[in-house]
């Protein structure tokens, strides 16, 4: 079953990025590592794993851990539509880190008013 995407309001790539950014920042500083805007004024953010408390380094967040940062952008702004797809992927395309260093990314945009 196909899903329709809606369509998003085109935001100031300044606003998006201070959104992420302070979303994806606590107690372990910032963790946000670029984000990248599309076509159809959706973004995706690539940050680091160590925005999630994970048992060990080498793990990665649990459903739950992801679900809670879902709400947490919905709490911030009520128009952010976050992508069910999120995960991992290669962090040296992004960063300069050591090899085999893996960061998360997760897809949003926002709602039209």
């Amino acid at each position: 079953m196909r899903h329709e995407l809606p369509r998003f309001q085109k935001v100031r790539r300044h606003f998006a990025s201070d959104f992420i950014n302070d979303a994806l920042s606590g107690p372990r500083g910032a963790c946000l590592i670029k984000l990248i805007e599309y076509d159809d004024h959706h973004y995706r953010a690539i940050f680091r794993k160590s925005y999630f408390e994970l048992i060990d380094s080498a793990g990665m967040p649990s459903k739950s851990q992801w679900n809670t940062l879902k709400k947490k952008l919905k709490r911030r702004n009520r128009r952010v539509f976050v992508f069910r797809d999120y995960g991992s992927l290669e962090c040296s395309e992004y960063a300069s880190v050591g090899p085999d260093q893996v960061c998360l990314y997760l897809d949003f945009g926002f709602l039209p008013v």
